[in-house]
């Protein structure tokens, strides 16, 4: 006769194995649970997961990939994007005015590819690769005789989840903060450590601190001085999201978001910056505080309709200091330490579905000593400084994983004759026109 904890062990089988693309990667805690309780031996429950690995390989596709017990979820993306791109770059004078547009085509592609894991007892780690090498691009501009691209590692993290409030982060990751393209380039992955914690405040709305500690330079501990000491940029900001009004089925629909910080570096240097305007020199100069936010309304032209209005800003409180770190002399130059944008968006859907849309317009000025332009958006102005002006873009989804957008931006400067390399654009206009392919 059969002891009453074999017939359960044969039920548990027979029913693991009639549901095993389920139960493959899941039956680890049910088996240590039987174990616990004594009514399986360790032995029995390692030739069961043995057995449910074995038909889950033989008799699924998935079942191929043999993945480790302690993954909970495995998520496989990515994108691969086409541009045609037209620009034109008119170099300021040191007398006069500009002759010289610069224009230029080209044709470019950005490819990336993405995978995220979470593993048991909230761990996480995750990866991704891109056709390009600078921190603000992942475009390739298609030449040379058919020749081959590199791939280049644009994420590399582990992440851990404490409790529903508490997140960490470390490696390179990415972006943690709320923000406009104003202060961060969207394509910018940081490298460090970051903390998120958010509590719920009501039935919706929510409080959150984030913080980054950056490692943006390592240096030789052997030299003197600043030279001699790591690069870190420190960032902390603080996120509000507050819903309000009602759909007309009582649900709040609509929402304010306010996320205030600073952010500032250590005394040091950087000399390997390789975005689209570098600044390799010191660090110092840079106090900046930043207040970024943005108010949606759903549902004003119909179901799935929606009008944002976005704004971000950053105010350099050593911008003095910044302008002497470019080289410039802030009795002949005005420090400018203020950048600012405001927008409007309106749109239909979320942008993932066949036949959503969104139209966005903004303007922005971002002040000679204001911000770090080896972070700010590489498209407005080439990353300089010292520019003023628009940017207006549409997206369409032809499908649920295909869409068409278009960009363009046109830039001024604010103070004429200024010829660092960090400021030295008179004006410029680019057209982007992009199809994209998500995986």
């Amino acid at each position: 006769m059969f002891k009453p904890h074999f017939k359960l062990l044969a039920l548990v089988t027979g029913v693991a194995l009639a549901t095993t693309s389920l139960v493959a990667q899941d039956s680890g805690p049910l088996l240590n649970l039987l174990v616990a309780k004594g009514i399986i031996t360790d032995q029995e429950a390692e030739d069961l997961r043995a057995e449910l690995v074995k038909d889950f390989a033989a008799n699924t596709s998935a079942g191929k990939m043999n993945m480790s017990s302690a993954l909970s979820e495995f998520k496989l993306s990515g994108d691969v994007r086409l541009r045609h791109q037209t620009e034109t770059q008119a170099p300021e004078t040191a007398s006069g005015t500009s002759t010289v547009s610069n224009e230029r085509s080209r044709e470019r592609f950005r490819f990336r590819f993405n995978g995220d894991a979470l593993l048991q007892k909230g761990w996480g780690a995750g990866f991704a690769f891109e056709s390009a090498g600078a921190a603000d691009s992942g475009n390739q501009t298609f030449q040379d005789a058919n020749n081959d691209y590199a791939l280049f590692l644009a994420r590399a993290y582990v992440s851990y989840q404490m409790n529903p409030s508490f997140f960490f982060a470390a490696g390179k990751t990415r972006n943690p903060f709320y923000t406009t393209d104003l202060i961060w380039d969207a394509d910018i992955n940081p490298q460090g450590v970051n903390e998120n914690y958010r509590v719920a405040i009501g039935s919706k709305d929510s409080f959150e601190i984030r913080a980054m500690q950056l490692i943006m330079d390592d240096r030789a501990e052997t030299a003197i001085g600043p030279a001699g000491r790591d690069a870190w940029l420190f960032s902390q900001q603080a996120v509000y999201t507050h819903y309000f009004g009602k759909d007309s089925l009582g649900n709040q629909v609509n929402n304010l978001i306010l996320a205030p910080g600073f952010m500032t570096y250590n005394d040091s240097t950087i000399d390997g910056a390789d975005n689209e305007t570098p600044f390799n020199g010191t660090t110092r100069g840079l106090f900046t505080i930043t207040f970024a936010g943005e108010v949606n309304w759903l549902n004003v032209h119909g179901a799935g309709s929606g009008l944002k209005l976005y704004w971000d800003a950053g105010y350099n409180l050593e911008s003095e200091s910044r302008l002497r770190a470019y080289g410039l002399d802030p009795n002949v130059w005005d420090d400018d330490p203020l950048a600012w944008l405001v927008g409007i968006g309106y749109g239909f859907g979320t942008g993932k579905v066949q036949g959503d849309y969104l139209f966005k317009l903004d303007y922005r000025e971002i002040g000679l000593g204001s911000i770090d332009p080896n972070l700010s958006d590489s498209d407005f102005a080439f990353g300089r400084v010292n520019q003023k002006g628009f940017k207006g873009s549409v997206s369409y989804n032809f499908t649920d994983f295909v869409n068409f957008n278009v960009a363009y931006f046109y830039t001024d400067a604010i103070q004429d004759k200024l010829l660092n390399a960090v400021a030295n654009l008179d004006h410029s206009q680019t057209l982007q026109l992009d199809l994209v392919l998500k995986f």
